[in-house]
């Protein structure tokens, strides 16, 4: 069958190679489309996950008031509490924090803003990376008031690092300031979404709150796997129900839960990739039927010899089934060897940017695994194969007596 299969190619005429090169390119162009396509929405979602892992954190745990008014309802960091959580399955770090909202004013007027104090457990590598100017708040042995803002919060108030603000209080009705100096100022990873997170050092916020050292708004949890962040909330919630013998009342949020716009922004990326895959199998399936056709077509003859031989018809539809997978071959690796050039030059030399203030990032990004991409051929060739394998029924319909005289 195989050497058959190999004669067919070898043996072809030129329409036959015409239609064979457009087939082989029309399998490479769509298998580098589908690996291109899918490796950015890949890249997508793991770039916005890290980027809310590290602003948001993938779960919170926190009284279920804190949300709106976040100085009224502390919990007490104590370390039964702290063993739930560190316990469970998938939590990679904790980290404690405290929230406040307040006023902050400027030179030039005043916003609103989520204060989040942190100690010096919390992982700040995302602010580092996105620090535009000066430093991170420092923690240390003396409290210091130190402040970090967004570049959309700094520039609303006419600040910038190393300038002092003012921060407004509203405790019942008597108002209170407080002075801070800002040490930095960083651009915001979720565009205008989050930029009126500002940081600090947990002690003040604890401060400012007239809270104990031990209070705290809750505790941050990073995960191993931010995509499982809903199941491992509700692991959390389960556990505290059974275990936390604590009076407060504390449940664990998930990020997808806080934040539904923007994962349901994602999702429409899955529902494009679809589409593309579709789109991309119909062209590559119409080129390979063409193609198989011609080849079926132009070897009426030899079908005929090798019926009258005794071949059966499903012999002779696998004969031309392998010819197709030859042709279906060389178009994958052709489309894999595309593919990466293209996704390899993006990865390193940045080319294609974009606007973050639309798309969270500054350029496209780039999704690299082994598994997706075998995956992806393994199932693009499996569908055109077996469909080309039906496009084979038409030998059924070629009669010995008639072949024979084709010429």
């Amino acid at each position: 069958m195989k050497s058959l299969a190999r004669h067919i190619a070898m043996r072809g005429t030129s329409s036959q190679n015409v239609m064979v090169r457009i087939a082989t390119a029309a399998v490479a162009v769509s298998i580098a489309v589908v690996i291109i396509t899918l490796s950015v929405i890949y890249g997508f979602k793991e770039q916005i996950m890290t980027l809310l892992s590290g602003t948001v954190s993938d779960i919170t745990i926190a009284s279920p008031y804190a949300e709106r008014q976040p100085e009224q309802y502390p919990i007490y960091d104590n370390s039964s509490l702290l063993d739930i959580i560190t316990s469970t399955d998938n939590i990679a770090h904790t980290e404690r924090y405290a929230m406040r909202s307040c006023v902050i004013r400027g030179e030039k007027g005043a916003v609103g803003i989520a204060l989040k104090g942190v100690g010096t457990e919390a992982n700040t590598s995302l602010f580092a990376e996105r620090l535009e100017s000066g430093s991170l708040p420092r923690i240390e042995a003396s409290r210091r008031k130190e402040i970090l803002l967004s570049q959309s919060v700094a520039s609303k108030i006419g600040v910038s690092a190393n300038s002092r603000v003012e921060l407004l209080l509203l405790d019942g009705d008597t108002p209170s300031r407080e002075l801070f100096k800002v040490c930095g100022i960083y651009r915001s990873a979720l565009g205008e979404t989050g930029a009126e997170l500002a940081i600090t050092d947990i002690r003040n916020v604890q401060k400012l709150n007239n809270w104990e050292p031990s209070q705290i708004t809750g505790y941050a949890c990073t995960l191993y796997d931010a995509e499982m962040s809903e199941q491992s909330a509700d692991i959390l919630n389960l556990r505290l129900m059974r275990e936390y013998e604590g009076e407060e009342s504390i449940a664990a949020v998930s990020s997808h839960d806080r934040h539904a716009d923007i994962f349901g922004w994602l999702e429409t990326h899955d529902v494009n990739a679809t589409v593309i895959l579709t789109i991309m199998l119909i062209v590559a399936i119409f080129n390979m039927a063409t193609a198989l056709l011609i080849l079926v077509l132009e070897r009426t003859r030899m079908v005929g010899i090798l019926k009258s031989l005794g071949m059966q018809n499903s012999t002779i539809r696998r004969i031309f089934t392998y010819r197709a997978a030859q042709i279906i071959a060389v178009g994958i690796v052709i489309g894999n060897i595309l593919a990466l050039t293209l996704l390899l030059v993006q990865k390193y030399l940045h080319l294609i940017k974009l606007d973050e203030s639309g798309y969270f990032l500054s350029e496209v990004p780039v999704s690299l695994g082994a598994g997706w991409i075998v995956a992806t051929d393994i199932l693009f060739a499996t569908i055109i194969i077996a469909v080309m394998y039906l496009a084979t029924a038409i030998i059924g319909r070629i009669k010995v007596a008639e072949a024979i005289k084709y010429n």
